[in-house]
This record gives C-alpha cells, structure tokens and sequence, in this order.
C-alpha cells in the first residue's frame, strides 16, 4: 500500500476524515478553536503512531505482536508513561 501511489492517497484520505470523525467524536470543536486544535494535533499523532505499528508489522510480515507496537510507537511519540503496560 506504501509503495503505490493510488493506494497511498487513499489510504492518507481515510485518516483524514478517521481523525476528523475523532475530533467530531470529543465534540472538540464546539469547545472552540484552541480546543479542536489540540485534539487534531492528539488523533493525528495517534493515528501516525498507529501507522508507524503497521508499517513495521506489515514489514515483517506480521510476526510481531500488533498491540505492542501500537504501544511502542505510542509510547515513542507521547512518552512512555503514556501507554500501560
């Protein structure tokens, strides 16, 4: 899906309206701009996180475990003590 550039588009078009339907979900944005900022800038970094975890698990031809890389990518871009253990 990476590597080819129809599916890469569609792929990044999902996430787009994945992380509004998330922001939509917090009600963020009636709260008001600052708001719905910051819970853009929180479901855009957790579905990065996500990618990043099935990137790897598709690059290794999905030995690893699933929910521990999510956990790790999470714990990579929020800290680790973000995520439980």
């Amino acid at each position: 899906m990476i590597s080819t550039p129809a599916l890469r588009a569609r792929h990044l078009d999902s996430n787009v309206a994945l992380q509004q339907a998330i922001v939509d979900a917090l009600g963020a944005e009636a709260e008001g701009p600052e708001a719905a900022f910051r819970a853009h800038a929180a479901a855009g970094a957790c579905l990065a996180a996500l990618h990043t975890a099935l990137v790897r698990w598709a690059e290794e031809d999905g030995r690893p475990h699933l929910p521990e890389l999510i956990g790790q990518a999470l714990a990579a871009a929020f800290g680790d003590g973000v995520v439980g253990r």
